[in-house]
């Protein structure tokens, strides 16, 4: 069984029947090629939401609070204030982890929380994307966490508890095993 059907085995969500995505045109205004297991994620489930506030976000959904695209360019901009603002504080008092402070790394945003966690790609320049590492933005102060393997790889170990997370035990819940597809 791959992750993909482990996680639909989990949520029980009926397979997608929206619209299909252009990919290329949704890693091109990423500005990365999304990697391939999110692009099966997101063509298995469409829009929506994992238990009662992890929403997984799809490219160019119609549904604002769910376009990976907008999102994503509006966190950026946000995170770029948060850091400039930052710059002046002692290290120990900056969020920014310091592997975004790599050449040519940069986070790459794919789902959020209601609770406020946003979750990325660590995306590195001239690195297959299903290399990447996964990174998880805390709600308010606190550390980033980094975490090894793919998009579905984080999903499933949350969803069983299989990872050691401060943020993302909310998942491991079995009230939360359930998917609502975005209206």
């Amino acid at each position: 069984m791959s992750e993909l059907d482990d996680i639909r085995d989990i949520l029980g969500f009926e397979p997608c029947r929206g619209a299909p995505i252009d990919w290329e045109a949704a890693s091109q205004a990423l500005g990365a090629t999304i990697p391939d297991d999110f692009r099966a994620l997101i063509n298995a489930t469409g829009t929506g939401r994992i238990g009662y506030d992890t929403l997984l976000l799809r490219p160019f959904a119609v549904n604002a609070n769910y376009d990976q695209i907008r999102c994503h360019h509006k966190r950026m901009r946000d995170l770029e204030v948060i850091w400039e603002d930052e710059e002046q504080n002692d290290p120990e008092d900056q969020s920014k982890p310091l592997i975004f402070n790599e050449p040519g790394v940069r986070p790459i945003l794919w789902g959020r929380s209601g609770l406020g966690f946003y979750f990325y790609w660590v995306a590195r320049d001239d690195t297959d994307s299903s290399k990447w590492q996964i990174a998880v933005e805390p709600a308010r102060y606190g550390q980033w966490e980094i975490h090894p393997g793919t998009a579905t790889n984080l999903l499933l170990r949350a969803l069983r508890g299989d990872v050691t997370t401060l943020y993302l035990s909310s998942l491991r819940d079995a009230e939360q095993h359930f998917f609502t597809p975005a209206k």
